[in-house]
């Protein structure tokens, strides 16, 4: 997957390289009037989704700066959810991801600049450029909690318990479905960090008083404390994703 991210950006690497050595764009002063933009986005990575918000100023007609918010979901690949054929009255035998130890969520806050390295026509178009941003970077762990089924033989009974998933004590035979995600709340656990993003940004907004954005970028997550997803997994101090991540707002003037 991330082969296939860094063969995309080498390819609009490329395209921008000679789409910049276009015929004058017809910059006008009056674009760069409008100094503050903000936007909100939705982002595809290659471990999940996100979503977020940034809020900017421009400097001049090609680089402008501002602080990003970010919340995402980051996921295995190879987590497979499903179900146990085990039934009882009562109790809904809910899918799982078996061997899957943490569900995992980041809150990113970052400062950075996006420089464009052509801009539009003044009859609209095109404009592409590269960005960079980068701040804290808190990781939250959730564990997973499971539906346990014990027999008691005296009784000939099965007692089910709500317990935190140990590949040591669960399996197959004894899991019965997964827990209200609550359960995990009770014992979630922080992970402070350092994150930094990059890649390309193509702006395609007919009207230059609102956003119409894609980017396509890699970004790097690195943690004080490691995050083990999975058993049997080895616990990481980095991660590293490409994304997508699509943009709408507006540019607004001073008097905005």
């Amino acid at each position: 997957m991330m082969k296939t991210f860094l063969g995309i950006l080498i390819l609009c690497v490329s395209i921008i390289s000679v789409s910049a050595q276009d015929i004058g764009t017809g910059e006008v002063d009056i674009l760069s009037v409008r100094k503050k933009e903000w936007d909100i986005y939705g982002t595809l990575h290659t471990n999940g989704l996100g979503i977020g918000t940034r809020i900017g100023k421009q400097h001049s007609i090609r680089k402008k700066s501002g602080i990003d918010i970010e919340w995402t979901y980051y996921r295995l690949l190879k987590e497979q959810r499903g179900k146990t054929s085990f039934t009882l009255e009562g109790i809904d035998n809910k899918s799982f991801v078996y061997g899957k130890l943490n569900n995992f969520t980041q809150i990113r806050l970052g400062y950075g600049f996006t420089y464009l390295m052509n801009t539009k026509p003044y009859w609209g178009g095109l404009s592409t450029g590269y960005f960079l941003y980068g701040g804290p970077s808190v990781g939250i762990s959730v564990p997973v909690y499971l539906y346990i089924m014990h027999y008691i033989p005296e009784e000939q009974t099965i007692v089910m318990n709500i317990e935190k998933y140990d590949p040591d004590k669960h399996d197959l035979s004894n899991i019965y479905g997964r827990a209200p995600f609550k359960e995990g709340l009770k014992h979630l656990k922080i992970h402070p960090g350092l994150y930094v993003k990059t890649g390309l940004t193509f702006d395609f907004s007919t009207d230059d008083a609102q956003i119409t954005a894609l980017d396509i970028g890699i970004a790097l997550d690195a943690y004080l404390f490691p995050i083990q997803k999975m058993a049997y997994h080895e616990k990481q101090h980095f991660l590293i994703t490409g994304f997508l991540t699509f943009h709408f707002g507006q540019r607004l003037t001073n008097y905005e």
